[in-house]
């Protein structure tokens, strides 16, 4: 089947292609971004026509030959959002229509039993123009999409992770009926095949409803954080709090205020499924809808019965919105060698142990010290001997993620600290032919304000403590060559 995908280089848009092309699928996308189509890894896989929802040659173009049409795009971050999103339904349904595509696929939120938000009903109006259009279409309305890049979740992890105290306004109490990203993604692929004559909308959502305040406090509940508390506000919420909100949910993360505005004024609502009709037309995902809970866990990167890989659409990818997927301190540095790569990498790879870091004034003893006193793996435990390093080895206070003999070898800290941290070496012949280079990089995601505070003093530390250990590291290969 061809596919013509709008908005494909959004935050579903790209799981969507990607999972597309897994299934065989040919796949056409209109790009208004090179740079970010770039990113996506599928950018040579699929065919790109330059141009945006208001160009129609480029639409006509985008169109021709497509069996269906999916539209994933929005202007939501626009003040005028609501007559770009119509005017581009209108032209994307009347572009279909003229190339003979069979089948139009749209997502859209769910609409509330009261009055709609800008948002919602703007989402709706786009969903009524194609099932009023001569295209059979199939509209999936969800509220809350979980998954790392989605921004509703990603405001619930950072009002979560930084605001110890919820005010307890009357959003906070409506119910809602969050769905999985991986679940969203079936239902749209699952769409393109239903038969010819359905023509509706179907309500989307997972098995859990739950209070938008539930939300958060399960999620910190699953990425093992305090409790927030919600304060009563004693006085009426006054009509422009939900732009007052947007302000301070800007001040506090990375989402911009002209996306998050919108979403939060959506929640003046409850935002519940009407009915499940999507799984007799459509079908369930495989091994049934997952639960809120399950969802957050993969997109903690903490699904332990199928671990999750490189590309899961439940993490965060190259393309989504800066922030995604929590607060991330990085840093990294490299160091000449004047010893082959061989060399240096005998280095690299026994490390630890009794050879010890090769960092200044006993800085890995300390932190090992610290470690244990807090009920940790402390900061020695040894190391394998007489073979080189394998995924899963213990290492000291680490342990072996990934290695690729010769060239790059990363480790994850099991230290007790609030949050998750890599450390990746690598190894490069100098292109010279003589020599080579060692590149240390580290990653620290935090977790809630405590890591906040250790990702920045971390980063703080690193010309100290992590480019001393690259210098001490090249030093040591360089005697082994003398």
């Amino acid at each position: 089947m061809r596919c013509a995908v709008i908005g494909a280089t959004g935050y579903v848009g790209v799981r969507l292609v990607a999972r597309l092309l897994t299934e065989g699928h040919d796949v056409a996308v209109l790009v208004r971004s090179p740079g970010k189509l770039a990113a996506t890894g599928w950018a040579e896989r699929v065919d790109a026509v330059p141009g945006d929802l208001a160009d129609n040659a480029a639409l006509a173009a985008l169109v021709e030959g497509a069996d269906a049409v999916v539209h994933l795009a929005h202007a939501l971050e626009h003040a005028d959002f609501p007559d770009r999103d119509r005017a581009a339904a209108r032209a994307v349904s009347d572009a279909a229509e003229r190339a003979g595509v069979r089948r139009l696929v749209y997502l859209g939120g769910l609409r509330p039993s009261g009055a709609a938000s800008r948002h919602l009903s703007s989402r709706a109006e786009v969903a009524d123009i194609f099932l009023a259009g001569p295209v059979p279409t199939v509209a999936l309305e969800a509220s809350i999409v979980v998954g790392s890049g989605s921004a509703s979740f990603e405001m619930i992890r950072y009002l979560a992770e930084r605001v110890p105290v919820l005010p307890a306004v009357p959003w906070l109490a409506h119910r809602t009926q969050p769905v999985a990203v991986a679940d969203v993604l079936h239902y749209l692929v699952g769409a393109l095949h239903v038969p010819a004559d359905v023509d509706r909308r179907f309500d989307v959502g997972g098995p859990d409803v739950l209070t938008y305040l539930e939300l958060v406090r399960r999620y910190l509940r699953l990425a093992g954080l305090p409790q927030s508390a919600a304060v009563p506000v004693p006085l009426p919420v006054p009509p422009g709090a939900p732009a007052l909100a947007g302000w301070v949910v800007e001040a506090l993360t990375p989402l911009s205020r002209h996306l998050v505005t919108p979403l939060i004024e959506s929640l003046a609502e409850d935002l519940v499924c009407g009915d499940d009709d999507v799984l007799d037309v459509i079908g369930p995902p495989p091994g049934g809808r997952t639960t809120y809970d399950a969802a957050v866990r993969a997109a903690l990167g903490q699904r332990p019965e199928t671990p999750l890989a490189p590309g899961d659409p439940a993490l965060a990818g190259p393309t989504d919105p800066a922030g995604s997927g929590g607060a991330v301190y990085r840093w990294g540095t490299g160091e000449a060698c004047p010893a082959d790569a061989d060399a240096l990498w005998a280095v690299v790879d026994g490390i630890g142990g009794d050879a010890g870091w090769a960092v200044p004034l006993g800085a890995w003893t300390v932190r090992g010290w610290a470690d244990q006193l807090l009920g940790g793996v402390g900061g020695y435990r040894g190391r394998p001997q007489g073979r080189p390093l394998e995924a899963g080895d213990v290492v000291d206070g680490w342990r072996v993620e990934a290695v690729a003999p010769g060239s790059s070898l990363r480790l994850r800290s099991e230290l007790r600290q609030p949050g998750r941290m890599t450390l990746e070496l690598a190894v490069d012949p100098d292109v010279s032919g003589h020599g080579s280079h060692l590149r240390l990089s580290f990653a620290f995601a935090a977790s809630g304000l405590a890591g906040l505070a250790y990702g920045t003093a971390l980063r703080a530390g690193a010309p100290v403590v992590f480019g001393a250990m690259a210098r001490g590291l090249v030093a040591r290969a360089t005697s082994v060559r003398a």
